[in-house]
């Protein structure tokens, strides 16, 4: 047979899969077409995600993993590198799926976080897909799995945690391997569900309570015998013990970071002292801080519904355990709930069906939440949006200035940019007056950084300025009307009763002598220190 006909061949048979998976009959063939939209909008935002929820996905994972390739130096790394407090295992998988790739030609950096991106979103959707499949299997009523099917796709906010890389991440899909593993039960299956178990601690601590609630439902409700729970604590071991030889590698000398994080932010109380506390409550109001704040709240009613309602269920022990100890932890962050996503798919069904508020499931304010998350969705699928970010300027220094830069800004804060991806060298210095641009200028262009898209000072006669490049999309024509509205933000957060995030469009400016200028003025500072 001919290499053209195997590969028809084979084409079809994969469109026959395809089809087959997509029109199968049911609450099956519902939830198959749910599973393929979110898989779909999570390939998008892979490549359109460039920054982060949270800088500890960036800089305790990637930067790590880049520490390793050699392109960041380990004094760039944070508090926690020097205080071995953090697992290299997940930089470990990354740095595994880097080096060939590197080797084989993808040596830029933003391209190969894409790549991991999205391969942390196939292991995210790996893991959804295997969950949705028990659950379904293990509900009764047609009503139920049908609704939970439907469910899925308004599950907005999955496709944008699932691309992240983050520890948070990584643990859900693990954790979650692990759960379906094991109730699915066997040998073999309960020592890879011990070894996801112990990789999904391995990426994030906390995970151990989620870890302790299933073999707790293992042993009191499902009866396992003391064989398969050896087995499954033989998995977990493994996974520890070669996380050791990991972590040997990644600070280059022995040591236990999972002791060292209990110290440090448990017993020294380092989190909480340097990032702040938060009553035990917390969480109720945290969780729907975010765009997905209508199916958020949806969530959080129903997950403590159907821990009343389901005390038996093997998702009322893995979670209750894991969001209590949470609770009770005095620095708290929505992200550090991100390990449940998966599993809090299931809640609404095993907190309503049965009762009143089920009939609601099909009402105008239910299809209201679900459309609402879904246009979350779709938003976050193409804008990179998340705390601090900046990646768009740092692509950019990255892909412009290969051989280096020397930059000047007249903002209190420079622009460090991130480690593995500043251009070498790379300095900004920072300028008081005029004068000093001056001074600057004498040697010749200077490029000049500036948090609004328009220039921070008038120029001196006979000097210009270009706009090279800025985070305002709209700079070339609106940049005096952007920084207007930043001046009126910064306002209100100094003077009124809301103080909204800080506005910063970085914004990179070319000024030499004998060009013409344009650039647009700044109308206005923007002053965002409090009264």
């Amino acid at each position: 047979m001919r290499a053209s006909e195997i590969a028809i061949r084979g084409f079809r048979e994969a469109s026959g899969s395809l089809r087959r998976f997509l029109t199968a009959p049911g609450a099956e063939g519902t939830l198959n077409r749910g599973f393929a939209i979110l898989a779909a909008v999570t390939a998008v935002t892979a490549w359109f995600s460039e920054t982060f929820f949270f800088p500890d996905e960036h800089f305790q994972i990637l930067e790590y993993m880049a520490m390793k390739l050699g392109l960041t130096s380990p004094a760039d790394l944070p508090w926690e590198f020097g205080a071995q407090a953090r697992p290299f295992t997940q930089a470990f998988l990354y740095y595994l799926i880097a080096v060939p790739l590197r080797a084989l030609g993808l040596t830029d950096l933003f391209d190969l976080m894409a790549v991991l991106r999205l391969v942390t979103g196939i292991v995210s959707l790996t893991a959804l897909f295997a969950f949705t499949k028990q659950f379904s299997q293990q509900l009764e009523r047609d009503d139920e799995k049908r609704a939970f099917a439907r469910m899925l796709p308004f599950m907005g906010f999955l496709p944008y945690l699932f691309v992240r890389t983050a520890s948070e991440t990584a643990s859900c899909a693990f954790f979650t391997l692990a759960l379906v593993l094991a109730l699915r039960g066997g040998g073999r299956r309960m020592l890879a569900a011990g070894l996801l178990a112990g990789l999904a601690f391995e990426c994030r601590y906390q995970s151990a309570f989620l870890t302790l609630g299933l073999m707790a439902w293992l042993v009191v409700i499902a009866r396992q015998g003391w064989r398969p729970m050896l087995i499954f604590i033989a998995g977990g071991l493994a996974a520890v013990i070669a996380a050791l030889f990991i972590d040997r590698w990644g600070y280059g000398v022995w040591c236990f970071p999972p002791w060292n994080y209990f110290d440090v932010n448990l017993i020294q109380g380092v989190a909480s002292k340097t990032f702040g506390s938060s009553p035990f409550f917390a969480y109720f109001y945290l969780e729907p801080g975010t765009i997905f704040a209508p199916i958020t709240v949806v969530l959080l009613i129903a997950g403590v519904v159907a821990a009343i309602r389901a005390p038996r269920h093997v998702v009322t022990w893995a979670t209750v355990p894991f969001f209590l100890v949470h609770c009770f932890m005095a620095h708290k962050e929505e992200r550090f709930l991100f390990p449940l996503a998966i599993l809090a798919t299931a809640w609404p069904v095993l907190a309503f069906s049965g009762t009143k508020v089920w009939r609601w499931r099909t009402s105008w304010a239910a299809k209201a939440v679900g459309w609402s998350a879904v246009a979350a969705m779709l938003f976050l699928a193409v804008y990179p949006f998340g705390i601090r970010p900046h990646m768009k300027m740092a692509k950019y220094l990255y892909r412009t200035f290969p051989a280096g830069l020397h930059a000047y800004s007249f903002d209190a804060e420079r622009f460090d940019s991130y480690p593995m991806v500043q251009p070498k060298p790379y300095r900004v210095d920072i300028l008081f007056d005029i004068q000093d641009l001056q001074t600057a200028l004498a040697k010749g262009p200077v490029y000049l950084f500036s948090n609004t898209p328009t220039l921070p000072v008038a120029l001196p006669p006979g000097v210009g300025a270009r706009l090279q490049y800025s985070e305002f999309v709209l700079a070339r024509s609106n940049a005096a009307a952007a920084t207007r509205i930043m001046c009126a933000a910064a306002d209100l957060k100094r003077e009124g009763p809301i103080h909204p995030p800080k506005l910063t469009f970085l914004t990179l400016f070319r000024v030499e002598r004998g060009i013409a200028n344009d650039a647009a003025p700044s109308p206005c500072i923007p002053r965002w220190s409090r009264r």
